[in-house]
């Protein structure tokens, strides 16, 4: 079953390995409660206690956006929509958020301001050749957003400005490409792709020069994010037999475990000062919750406890 739920975790980049009208309306926000943080240690819950984390969720029946305190507490959600709301990413100043959506028919990259107001549609590919963008992430100048595409074909990595003009196909490979991540210094960018086989980490510079392979691994490696420094990437592995979550410095080295239990871990996003690491994890009851543990990999604690799916975290970067 742990598979099963695994595959949701990660349903942005299997559809766009099975796959080949407008915004413009108002979010509501509602509040719906609060999380607070259940174990781990009081210093762990103090250190997380900084700025705001968004995610997915299907509490209220179906995946919309919805973000909390840093530690769990001021649960609202975002987004209120019958289609699947995803993939969260805050723009530099914290002011927008970024997110995958299906509301018009088909996944597309959808913007609003971060208290759910102000919606608007990024992308739009046409009726006769629709395809999936998914998984956006900011560039730290606010300027531009990366995201995945199978406009082409095949997974690629794409850039457009943040208002959804000029969009840039950066990767052209037969393989999949996703999940893009930006460095600090909005030089080089990060993604996973499968193209030499199984799914590895690859940085490039922003305009898809440069390619790197970063990991190499018989795992499956994914889900690249850059520490606020950038000197580290977090990353989702199940190299050691079980999805967690390791770092490891920008040229590849120096692989570091931070997760270790019989959970199913992925999704990584840093706080703004670079000292906690937030991520979903599964447990063997296929439930996933957001989680928080020191960038040593001390001081796991929970931030969520749902009964349904919780995924996707995105710290904010404004503190």
């Amino acid at each position: 079953m742990k598979s099963l739920v695994a595959a949701v975790l990660f349903a942005a980049s299997l559809l766009l390995a099975s796959a080949c009208g407008d915004g413009g309306e108002e979010a509501t926000p509602s509040a719906t409660g609060t999380a607070a943080p259940q174990g781990g240690s009081p210093d762990a819950q103090g250190a997380a206690a900084s700025g705001k984390i968004a995610f997915a969720s299907s509490r209220d029946g179906n995946p919309e956006i919805y973000v909390m305190n840093a530690d769990g507490s001021s649960l609202i959600r975002l987004t209120d929509d019958p289609a699947a709301d995803i993939s969260p990413a805050w723009s530099p100043d914290g002011s927008r958020i970024a997110f995958s959506s299906d509301r018009d028919g088909n996944s597309e990259i959808y913007a609003m301001n971060a208290d759910g107001s102000s919606l608007t549609r990024l992308t739009e590919d046409p009726d006769d050749q629709p395809a999936l963008d998914i998984t956006p992430a900011w560039s730290p100048d606010g300027t531009r957003i990366a995201f995945a595409s199978q406009r082409n074909g095949g997974g690629e990595i794409y850039v457009m400005n943040a208002d959804g003009s000029d969009q840039i196909n950066l990767t052209n490979n037969p393989a999949l490409d996703m999940n893009p991540a930006w460095s600090p210094d909005g030089s080089r960018i990060a993604f996973g792709t499968n193209r030499d086989g199984n799914e590895e980490i690859y940085v490039m510079n922003a305009d898809g020069s440069g390619l790197t392979r970063l990991t190499d691994s018989a795992a499956a490696d994914s889900l690249p994010a850059w520490s606020p420094d950038g000197s580290r990437i977090a990353f989702a592995s199940d190299r050691d037999g079980n999805s967690e979550i390791y770092v490891m410095n920008v040229d590849g080295s120096n692989v570091t475990r931070l997760t270790n239990d019989p959970a199913f871990d992925g999704g990584p996003t840093w706080s703004p000062d670079g000292s906690r690491v937030a991520f979903h994890s599964v447990g063997d009851d296929d439930v996933s919750n957001i989680f928080v543990v020191n960038s040593d990999g001390s001081g796991r604690a929970p931030l969520t406890d749902s009964p349904t799916p919780d995924l996707f975290p995105a710290w904010s970067p404004v503190p």
